[in-house]
């Protein structure tokens, strides 16, 4: 077996790249507690990894200073990806599953302290949506809505969907805005209401009586997409902000009622903790409960398309391109 890996390269705006990267130089070498892992499965981030394919990051910021393999900037040209899948192929660990946060190659050399067991229940593909369960999970803690309460989810990608999921399972009566209408539809099949975004603010009214919302949540991508979500809110509702828009600009009305209703906008990022949460939860006890969680609700089931790593090309154009019937991509070496 080479000392090397085929990884993807955005190698600049819509132009993805399969090269050969040293492994021993690129992944900082074969020291002790480090496995060499051969991956498998890989999933596809269709919020930020698509910003990043189409030119919209904001090329100066550091990719993720919390993953010590995203640690470089996000200029050209750049690896990048977060959810990779696969086995340990020496040592004493050989034939273990694994999950790491790992840009996409077929290849790559982690620190054991970054590799995540992976139970038997818990399959190649649903564990490559882990760090989609975990964003999930930490939407709904930044909601923090409590029973009985009407939220609302715009944009019913994965992300939107496992969240609809999660607030449904805690007693919230969920509103899902989505104008595509397979993704609709597979809302509606774990009791979420999913409307168009023509027929929000009839479907908000109905289900409050005209109150309005208590929580809102944006994981849609778009930017003019929150301010649905400040227009559904009740007196003192909250919105949580969780799509990141790169270098595009959203333009909010607060003119109107977002003073009067004393509404909040919070943002949510899935990278660090709440603060107000950080004396009961951190990260380990976060992805143990994603791992869990995956289990159960299987997110599997949302993956429509899956390419080999030397398509990877065709992979984010498919994704770019919006189809209806295409919702999460997997790469797969």
């Amino acid at each position: 077996m080479t000392d090397t890996a085929r990884a993807v390269f955005f190698a600049a705006p819509r132009q993805v790249e399969i090269r050969d990267v040293p492994l021993a130089a690129g992944e900082g070498g074969r020291a002790d507690g480090c496995y060499d892992i051969c991956i498998t499965t890989m999933a596809i981030s269709a919020g930020t990894e698509l910003l990043i394919y189409r030119g919209q990051q904001p090329t100066s910021l550091v990719a993720d200073a919390s993953i010590a393999s995203l640690a470089g900037s996000l200029d050209y040209p750049l690896r990048y990806g977060y959810s990779a899948v696969g086995t340990v192929t020496a040592g004493a660990q050989a034939g273990k599953r694994g999950f790491a946060f790992h840009p996409h190659q077929d290849r790559a050399i982690v620190p054991a302290a970054d590799c995540l067991d992976l139970p038997d229940s818990l399959g190649d593909e649903d564990a490559a949506l882990l760090p989609l369960m975990e964003t999930a999970i930490t939407l709904v803690h930044d909601a923090a809505p409590r029973y009985g309460e009407t939220a609302l989810v715009v944009g019913l990608g994965v992300v939107g969907l496992l969240t609809a999921r999660l607030l449904g399972e805690l007693g919230c009566d969920v509103i899902g805005v989505e104008p595509r209408p397979e993704r609709r539809q597979r809302a509606e099949r774990h009791g979420c209401r999913a409307v168009e975004l023509t027929g929000a603010g009839a479907a908000v009214d109905a289900a409050t009586g005209g109150r309005g919302v208590d929580v809102a949540v944006e994981v849609s991508g778009a930017p003019d997409a929150m301010q649905t979500g400040i227009d559904s809110l009740a007196f003192g509702g909250t919105l949580v902000a969780a799509s990141w828009l790169g270098t595009r600009a959203a333009s909010l009305d607060l003119g109107t009622a977002f003073h009067r209703k004393r509404l909040q906008i919070r943002s949510s990022q899935v990278s660090s903790i709440d603060p107000a949460l950080s004396g009961r939860w951190d990260k380990p006890r976060l992805l143990q409960l994603a791992i869990d969680t995956a289990a159960r609700l299987q997110p599997a089931q949302y993956v429509t398309h899956r390419f080999p790593l030397e398509r990877a090309q065709e992979a984010f154009e498919l994704l770019d391109g919006g189809d209806d019937g295409v919702l999460q991509v997997l790469l797969c070496a």
